[in-house]
């Protein structure tokens, strides 16, 4: 017979229970201490001074229960769900996200890429995802660049899988919020590699899915790791990958910092351009990011505050919106609405401050 923890009221007490946890009176005195065996005593004690739930061990028969969890469904819902939100924030309403999830999920048919993803799930939402979310700008980039379906599979599994390397570094060195030592930035840059082992020791995984997932801190300059490749011998996917990999990380918190605005993200990339990433990459990727979707409200350098006016465009980057200003930058609300076209000459020292 073993004993199983289970919660009554005094009135269900049955001979042979034994208290589980300790029982307090209203005075915060321990009216019972856990592990007594209870006896005519304590429930009288019970009866008098105690009417709320307790705690007891019952002897139960042995049971051995098998519960049938499907455990690729669930990580199939956790993986839509993420890529539900995901795109809800950051991807243009024109863009075909369902078609994205259709060549996930055929991914995701093989059973040793779940069994890949399980140590991602368990080291937290932040690395898992993280996973998910550049799988899904990864893909998005690949439409714009009109890659045929089996070559959105190769990269897709690679995003997927680019990270599962983590689950070898410490998490005290994953979740630190303090800047990482030098000694802990070569232990974290180790992760590449070892990602790549992992997947060179699965059946049914491609040396080009490894070599991506390898790659993808690789930088143009050769000053990347784990390789030092330079720009040429980089493949085309782990540049995607690398590219979507920084903008998820720029737009998430991180333990050491806040997040970016959507807006920051973009700008930041433009502003390393063709030295850190390929043209056609980055703006596959700027093509598919709703950064200032119709209707959102914004704050301008000005102080002024209104909403964005005019419609994202297809395959276009509304950099320099315009805006319709409904409050002055003292907080009144304006009568007639003042009109701002940010992207004519006059209106260059004009921003916009914050996303509200």
């Amino acid at each position: 017979m073993a004993e199983r923890i289970i919660k009554i009221r005094v009135t269900e007490l049955m001979e042979g229970d034994i208290i589980a946890k300790d029982i307090y009176n209203s005075m915060g005195s321990v009216l019972v201490k856990k592990n007594s065996d209870l006896n005519d005593t304590i429930v009288q004690r019970l009866y008098k001074s105690y009417n709320d739930y307790i705690f007891v061990y019952r002897k139960v028969k042995d049971s051995f229960n098998t519960y049938e969890i499907n455990i690729s469904q669930i990580i199939l819902k956790q993986i839509e769900d993420i890529i539900d939100a995901t795109a809800k924030k950051f991807i243009k309403q024109d863009k075909d996200v369902e078609q994205i999830k259709k060549v996930l999920f055929e991914i995701l048919k093989n059973d040793k890429i779940i069994k890949l993803l399980l140590p991602i799930r368990a080291l937290g939402d932040n690395v898992f995802n993280h996973s998910v979310n550049v799988a899904l700008y990864s893909l998005c980039v690949a439409r714009e660049m009109f890659l045929p379906l089996n070559r959105q599979k190769v990269l897709g599994t690679a995003a997927l899988l680019h990270d599962i390397g983590m689950q070898k570094i410490s998490k005290d060195i994953i979740y630190k919020v303090e800047a990482l030592t030098d000694s802990e930035k070569k232990i974290m840059q180790r992760h590449p590699k070892y990602s790549f082992d992992i997947l060179q020791q699965t059946d049914g995984i491609s040396l080009e899915v490894a070599s991506i997932v390898l790659q993808h801190h690789e930088r143009y300059d050769g000053k990347g790791y784990p390789l030092g490749l330079k720009n040429e011998k980089i493949h085309q996917m782990a540049k995607i990958v690398s590219l979507c990999d920084m903008f998820d990380a720029l737009t998430n918190d991180r333990p050491y910092r806040q997040k970016f605005e959507k807006n920051e993200s973009v700008e930041y990339l433009l502003s390393a351009g063709e030295n850190n990433y390929s043209t056609e990459i980055l703006y596959g990727l700027i093509n598919s990011i709703s950064i200032y979707p119709y209707g959102q409200w914004v704050k301008l350098s000005t102080g002024d505050i209104g909403v964005i006016a005019n419609q994202e465009e297809e395959n276009s980057f509304n950099y320099r919106p315009e805006i319709m200003v409904y409050i002055d930058s003292d907080g009144n609300g304006l009568e007639t609405p003042r009109f701002i076209d940010l992207s004519l000459r006059d209106n260059d020292n004009i921003t916009i401050e914050a996303i509200i």
